[in-house]
């Protein structure tokens, strides 16, 4: 052990009145006239060379190197030289002061650590040092004033000895301290011997540093025998991304302590923008954070929410792992928190999270496929918001969703992103962070994400745009020299030619490295126990500009199987798990995954887990191009084909969804049996189907499309049944999407070619809803009342008699008897009954007089032929008719019958409505305070269905109670303001416009 201290003013070997520090030359000078550069440089040389001697005698117990001779306490070596002197003095000052340790029983980082502890190196300006002893201790001081008056006679040449350090290597010391201390000893005369011979004492302080710092990297050895048959790896280490990393957790905090954060982080292909994003999620998951994860796909986009899916999939699968060890306090408590949040609602979330499924249990409540949602989009993204509040509460946790790629987001996940963010910003208790990637330059004015920035600009959530640059050479050189776990002074020539190669691309720098590494031009040697390189081939090596072409490159070498197995595996995305490989191995009959397994070696895919992922998109990319376009598409449709007989077979969603979009990359005009076209168009369908049921209508009106593109020129003769479906639920998605126009043209389409009245009647009342919602509220009242008509339902005539007719009508059942009637279910009359609801509508807006007589023939029709959902809101809309009538018992009665009957009959799409039509009559008869309460309930219906305007409603409804029902006002202007930011959320300015009055007031 010793304490050895680099000083500028060199106050222990140099003489102070002869030497000063000039800042400008960054020099050690003499101050007078005569300077000899030539001297100092030998004299720095000779103080690496002197403390490579006593570096040697440290770590080798105390041992002097056998070329200098045996020595004993205060002998002269036989030289009689200034450096042996020098030496010795500095090894026997330490035996007095410090124990040697014997090298066998020495931990080498703890001994260098109790080195550092005493201050070695601790006084270094720039980079010319001056070795010092200063060992403390008035008698030391004393001691080195003799020293000085000696050495100021001593000649100015030295003599050195060839050291070497194979007593060392034969100690079994790491190969890293050897070459140190062989480095240090190589400054014989003041000329290195050695190509990695130290040029300056700064770069012995850096390299003993490292190993301190970095042991694992820069001093323990390798196991170069395990590396010369694995060949060169890489880790998952970021490297030049502190202050962006920075800058994102600071994000991440603020979000913490309450709202929400957006961040963006945005590079060239290949900068790190994904390392950078997993290394953050590192970050929170050992803070106590949960973290939703899930990466876009560019061939996967016909995977309904693909990335957001995956995210909570994964997720919950996570939780169902931890579930064997301890059931109660993971899956269990989340599935009792969700089922009381949610209630029935939940099972919305099921098809989209397979694994929340499990979860919830078999207790699940079943998907009613005949409910009329009015914004299922709207409601699913509700429900996410509802899901992440109580992930969040549950685990006491702040939630991270993290998702890559960007670029290729589908616009209703980015939708449902936009919503998540909004509502933790209006909610003070939840704490919601979104990180997302994407590549430079290829989010356009049109692109879902641009449309989300925008939105969040006008919003309270705060956003931070990180773009990542490609790496400096400096940057490049700690990738190598870490990489290659030698020391940065010595891969710095190998470090500039990788850069200047590939202008600082991290992905084209990790690629060239393995190249180089197969083609043995970077190898690791037994002899060294260390990395080596040929410099000049490495230098002469010409390489494409692109890394594309050079990862092209690359992919040509393997063998004809493994480019034909990659090829496969990029028809099919980034990534793809051991258990669809398995089923697509059944359904192309070949085997893949043993040529996989050559491109895992080659380092062009990763297996991590269970899943096999190309090491990069642009290698994906790379191999998908390799393909000319026409032979691409056959391959999808081949594929499809394949995989479409087995999703049958299995009943496998995650099946049909890919084998379908297979066929749909393929396209009509790869079809040469016309029988194919009409299986893919119904395949199409079924697609679509599951899709709508997911509630992601823009992916779904892709499949309904797409079926119809692959419809022959004579379908609706041949495949009538077929066709008529596809139309009406390509209009119903092409509603859902705001694609009015779309609606239009199919339903005219369908009006042209339909069999009969009843079979264009689906296609009709979405037209009719297409025409309420782009306000041509005189079209849809003309179109509906005609098909009122046609079915034998007339709104003329006098109110007075209808209303009395319906009162003896009525009058004939007790409320009991009115709950027990039979439910509705001919089709034809349940479709009567929605388009009573939407004329009355219409009517509202049109001719507020005669819109009672939708709602008296709603309550007679159901009477009639049985109870449907929309005939609770019939009810409560006759209870509400009856109270302005000024009968409020009356009103009041049918209006508790309308709540119970939606209860009963699960009516999740009216129930909203009649809680907010019956809250208005309640309020004449309960106090306003439980009447509140009921209005609440109504805000939360109608936001879980997506029916935001009666949510809305409901807003300005509540707000309007708590004033009313004498809360504070404190509390009611918070109400207010939170009203106000949710409607603004939602875009609804009408809605703003009449709550504006009550926060003034």
């Amino acid at each position: 052990k010793v304490q050895v201290h680099l000083s500028s003013e060199g106050a222990e070997f140099n003489e102070i009145s002869k030497f000063h520090f000039n800042i400008k030359r960054v020099d050690f000078l003499p101050s007078g006239e005569a300077a000899d550069s030539r001297v100092q440089s030998d004299d720095c040389m000779r103080r690496i060379y002197s403390l490579g001697i006593v570096l040697y005698e440290i770590f080798s117990g105390g041992e002097r190197p056998p070329e200098m001779g045996e020595q004993t306490g205060g002998g002269k070596s036989d030289a009689g030289d200034g450096t042996a002197e020098l030496s010795q003095e500095l090894s026997q000052e330490t035996a007095e002061k410090l124990d040697l340790f014997p090298i066998d029983d020495v931990d080498i980082a703890a001994e260098l650590n109790s080195i550092s502890e005493l201050n070695l190196f601790d006084d270094i300006i720039d980079d010319r040092y001056s070795l010092c002893n200063d060992i403390r201790g008035d008698d030391f001081f004393n001691a080195e004033n003799d020293r000085k008056s000696k050495r100021q006679t001593q000649s100015c040449s030295y003599k050195v000895y060839d050291v070497s350090v194979e007593p060392l290597k034969a100690k079994c010391l790491p190969a890293s301290l050897c070459d140190l201390v062989a480095n240090m000893l190589d400054c014989a005369n003041g000329n290195p011997s050695g190509e990695d011979s130290y040029h300056k004492m700064s770069e012995v302080r850096d390299d003993l540093q490292l190993m301190l710092d970095k042991p694992a990297i820069y001093l323990y050895d390798q196991d170069i025998g395990r590396l010369s048959i694995t060949g060169l790896q890489f880790g998952g280490t970021v490297f030049g991304r502190n202050a962006e990393l920075s800058t994102v957790k600071d994000a991440y905090r603020r979000s913490v302590s309450g709202g929400s954060e957006l961040v963006i982080i945005s590079g060239a292909s290949g900068s790190g923008k994904s390392l950078l994003g997993y290394e953050f999620g590192k970050h929170v998951s050992a803070g106590g954070g949960i973290v939703l994860s899930g990466k876009f796909d560019q061939l996967q986009q016909g995977t309904p929410f693909s990335a957001l899916a995956s995210a909570f999939n994964v997720y919950c699968g996570t939780l169902l792992l931890l579930e064997n060890s301890d059931p109660s306090s993971i899956a269990g408590m989340l599935a009792s928190n969700l089922r009381s949040s949610l209630g029935r609602d939940v099972h919305h979330l099921t098809k989209l999270i397979p694994n929340l499924a499990i979860i919830l249990g078999p207790a699940t409540s079943p998907i009613n496929r005949n409910e009329d949602c009015d914004n299922a989009q709207k409601r699913l993204q509700y429900l996410l918001c509802q899901f992440v509040d109580v992930i969040s509460s549950t685990f006491s946790a702040p939630v991270t969703l993290f998702l890559d790629d960007l670029q290729w987001a589908d616009a209703a996940s980015i939708e449902a992103v936009n919503h998540l963010l909004t509502a933790a910003s209006l909610a003070h208790d939840e704490r919601f962070f979104f990180l997302g990637c994407c590549r430079k330059g290829e989010i356009n004015e049109g692109h879902p994400v641009r449309k989300l920035l925008k939105n969040v600009e006008r919003s309270s959530v705060g956003c931070t745009n990180i773009k990542l640059d490609l790496m400096d050479e400096h940057t490049i050189n700690t990738m190598v020299s870490e990489t290659l776990r030698l020391l940065p002074r010595l891969t710095r020539s190998l470090s500039s030619v990788i850069y200047h190669k590939t202008k600082g691309n991290p992905l084209f720098v990790s690629h060239l490295m393995l190249s180089l590494s197969k083609e043995g031009l970077l190898r690791p040697s037994l002899s060294r126990r260390r990395w080596e390189w040929e410099m000049e081939k490495i230098e002469d090596r010409e390489l494409p500009d692109d890394v594309a072409m050079f990862l092209n490159n690359s992919i040509m070498e393997l063998p004809d199987g493994v480019q034909s197995s990659l090829c496969i595996l990029s028809c099919f995305g980034a990534s793809a798990n051991v258990s669809f490989i398995e089923t697509l191995e059944r359904a192309l009959q070949k085997n893949i995954r043993d040529d996989l397994d050559v491109a895992v070696a080659k380092g062009l895919l990763d297996k991590i887990g269970v899943e096999y992922r190309f090491s990069h998109d642009r290698i994906q990319e790379a191999t998908y191009n390799m393909m000319e376009d026409r032979v691409r598409r056959l391959f999808h449709f081949t594929y499809g084909l394949s995989l479409a007989s087995l999703s049958v077979e299995e009943e496998c969603d995650g099946i049909l969804f890919v084998a379908v979009n297979q066929l749909n990359l393929g396209g009509p005009a790869i079809v040469q049996d016309p029988s194919q076209s009409f299986t893919v168009a119904g395949m199409n369908l079924r697609a679509g189907k599951k899709a709508m049921e997911m509630s992601d209508f823009k992916t779904a009106s892709s499949y309904m499309n797409h079926g119809i593109s692959f419809l022959r020129e004579h379908h609706w003769g041949e495949h009538y049944d077929l066709s008529l479906e596809l139309f009406e639920l390509a209009a119903k998605c092409a509603l859902s999407n705001g694609d009015h126009k779309r609606v239009s043209l199919l339903f005219e389409q369908v009006s042209e070619v339909s069999h009969s009245f009843e079979d264009k009647l689906e296609i009709t009342y979405t037209y009719v809803r297409s025409l309420l919602t782009s306000s041509c509220l005189g079209e849809a009242l003309t179109k509906g009342l005609y098909v009122l008509n046609e079915l034998g339902i007339v709104l003329s005539g006098d109110l007075d008699a209808l209303l009395v007719e319906t009162k003896s009508m009525l009058a004939e059942h007790s409320d009991e008897q009115l709950l027990s009637l039979p439910v509705m279910t001919d089709r034809t009359k349940l479709m009567a009954m929605k388009f009573l609801s939407r004329t009355q509508t219409c009517l509202l807006h049109t001719n507020p007089k005669s819109q009672p007589k939708a709602t008296l023939h709603m309550v007679q029709y159901s009477l009639r032929h049985g109870m449907s959902g929309l005939s609770s809101f019939g009810f409560g809309l006759y209870g509400s008719f009856l109270a302005c009538l000024g009968d409020i018992p009356a009103g009041y009665r049918y209006v508790k019958i309308a709540i119970k009957l939606a209860e009963k009959l699960n009516a999740i799409g009216s129930i909203g409505e009649v809680l907010a039509v019956g809250s208005q009559v309640m309020g004449y008869v309960e106090p306003l305070q439980s009447v509140n309460e009921v209005i609440v309930r109504s805000l939360e219906c109608g936001l879980a269905v997506g029916s935001i305007s009666n949510a809305m409603l409901s807003c300005l409804m509540n707000t309007v109670c708590a004033f009313w029902s004498g809360k504070h006002l404190s509390l009611v202007k918070s109400n207010v303001d939170d009203t106000l930011r949710l409607m603004s959320s939602h875009s609804t300015l009408v809605w703003i416009l009449q709550t504006l009055p009550l926060y003034r007031t």
